[in-house]
């Protein structure tokens, strides 16, 4: 019998992993479409290069062709021109489009809680599409008609912009997990999704730096995308449902008066700039500890910073310093990448978890290993140096997962997803300011010493640095993270201590965990809690005959 029993629980558990895996629908389709907008933006540096050549500069096809796919060191000062130009434009489209960006989010996050995901799930997607769309039209109008560097970026970039992109993708994918899944199902549905798009990337940077190693034309490699994507869009079509929410509203006045409501109340729930001003509003409220949420709020900003500024401007330096083409930069974006997981799942894996160092220290740690990775970039004349920089680097994700985690202990539970709307506000502007600073940067120093930007990354960095230090000294959030903590001589509905797990109080029957409902204060040495019932008291036979 026990046999049997193993055998069906084992096949039950099979039976639940496979019923899940077949509703997937926002996970292969975020999978296929961010592998797709990463084989087009790589395609992308090259194309806007060489409209700045042609268009802007004024130089021949034939030279252009030489120095933006060959990357042909004889051709130096004209290639540094071209990045000028193209340093230029990425300064002033970045303010543009990071701001269109930011209320598009803000507009279509409300409005997809009361009109369902569907909408700006295909909408995002198509305009992601547009990406690839766009540059194929615009790669066939660069030999028709003159076309400015400007022009092209105006034309591929507006359809994704207004669209949401990535931003309202994301946004609406995980919402629509959360919607349409059980509580039981919906962590490994959300790991899905996350795993997915995660793994887009890499292998993105990979199949798109292959197709130009391997002499594949532009056109055909962005026909390639966006198939990938084109089949991502019916998955979505086909597989998503347009969950909405029950109409709540009794229509108790005349017909014109809830006309009137109803378009006061939509001003104000969808108007992007009340969503920007409610998301900062959570900075002044007022708390026990106000200066340390302040001082994590500028960790967060020192250390998102100089991610934004560096990624806009690597492919020019990699091309300046290294004379890498865009097959090589793809290659090296998906072994940064790679490091970067790795590093942290070392940090939170083994500094934190096993050996329960404090987030503060593990956030200090992975702020060294940042300014290292940037000084060695900034210093790097050969491949390996660009490689050994990246080793260096790879904590550099874990201090964005250690300040949110530090973040969430300094706010109540009913505000956890206030800060994190504020932090991905903060995300979405940050661009704004810190591109147009890097590409400036860039730009006045390519000829002097073009790794500054870098350098300018590891001061970003430094007062993320000093802010752990303080909280390190002071003792705050040094607290140990504690699974659980077992009451002394207080016995549950199971007849086993009751225990404190994750701060609030349970107990463990039938070896799972169940919450217990508060009756009383219970003070013990070491902290102060409410003594729990079961919510649904555990019948044993004994009461069970009573009953009869």
């Amino acid at each position: 019998m026990g046999l049997d029993d193993a055998s069906r629980d084992t096949s039950s558990k099979k039976g639940s992993c496979l019923s899940v895996f077949k509703t997937l629908s926002v996970e292969p389709a975020g999978f296929l479409v961010i592998c797709s907008i990463i084989m087009s933006h790589l395609m992308f540096q090259n194309l806007l290069m060489e409209t700045a050549c042609r268009g802007d500069l004024g130089y021949e096809a034939a030279t252009c062709k030489e120095i933006i796919t060959k990357v042909n060191a004889s051709y130096k000062t004209q290639e540094r021109e071209i990045q000028k130009v193209v340093a230029d434009l990425q300064a002033i489209t970045s303010v543009l489009f990071g701001s269109i960006s930011v209320l598009v989010v803000l507009f279509i996050g409300p409005w997809s809680d009361s009109n369902g995901r569907k909408i700006p799930l295909l909408i995002s997607c198509m305009g992601m599409l547009s990406f690839s769309g766009m540059m194929i039209l615009c790669y066939f109008l660069l030999d028709k008609v003159k076309l400015n560097a400007l022009t092209l970026t105006l034309l591929v970039m507006g359809p994704i912009t207004l669209s949401g992109g990535g931003h309202v993708f994301g946004m609406s994918a995980y919402s629509y997990i959360a919607d349409t899944t059980s509580e039981k199902s919906r962590t490994l549905r959300t790991g899905v999704l996350s795993a997915s798009v995660r793994s887009a990337m890499p292998i993105g940077y990979a199949i798109g730096g292959g197709l130009n190693k391997f002499g594949v034309k532009i056109t055909t490699s962005l026909m390639l995308a966006m198939g990938l994507g084109l089949v991502g869009f019916v998955i979505l079509l086909l597989t998503v449902k347009n969950v909405r929410p029950k109409n709540t509203e009794v229509d108790d006045v005349d017909g014109s008066e809830v006309t009137k409501r109803k378009k006061r109340s939509a001003w104000i729930r969808y108007n992007p700039l009340t969503k920007l001003w409610q998301a900062f509003a959570i900075l002044w409220k007022k708390r026990k500890d106000r200066v340390g949420f302040w001082l994590l709020i500028v960790a967060h900003m020192s250390y998102a910073a100089p991610g934004s500024g560096e990624y806009s401007m690597l492919y020019l330096f990699v091309r300046e310093r290294l004379q890498w083409n865009v097959s090589d930069y793809g290659f090296f974006s998906m072994y940064n990448w790679l490091m970067s997981a790795a590093g942290v799942f070392l940090s939170m894996f083994i500094l934190s978890r096993k050996l329960k160092i404090s987030d503060p220290i593990v956030g200090l740690v992975a702020g060294f290993s940042q300014i290292g990775g940037s000084t060695m970039y900034a210093f790097a004349t050969t491949a390996l140096a660009m490689y050994l920089a990246s080793a260096t680097d790879l904590m550099n994700g874990t201090i964005g997962v250690v300040v949110r985690s530090m973040l969430s202990k300094t706010v109540a539970p009913d505000e956890i997803g206030k800060l994190f709307a504020l932090l991905g506000v903060l995300e979405s502007l940050i661009p704004i300011g810190m591109v147009p600073t890097y590409a400036m940067l860039y730009k006045n120093t390519v000829t002097i010493f073009a790794g500054a930007f870098f350098l300018l990354s590891a001061a970003l960095t430094i007062p993320a640095e000093i802010i752990f230090i303080y909280f390190i000294c002071t003792k705050r959030n040094m607290s140990p993270k504690k699974e659980e903590h077992a009451l002394d001589g207080e016995l549950g509905p199971s007849g086993k201590p009751l225990v404190v797990h994750k701060g609030a109080l349970e107990d463990r029957i039938n070896n799972e965990l169940v919450r217990l409902m508060p009756q009383e204060m219970y003070s013990s040495k070491d902290c102060m809690v409410g003594v729990f019932e079961a919510k649904n008291a555990v019948k044993n036979d004994n009461d069970d005959e009573e009953e009869k």
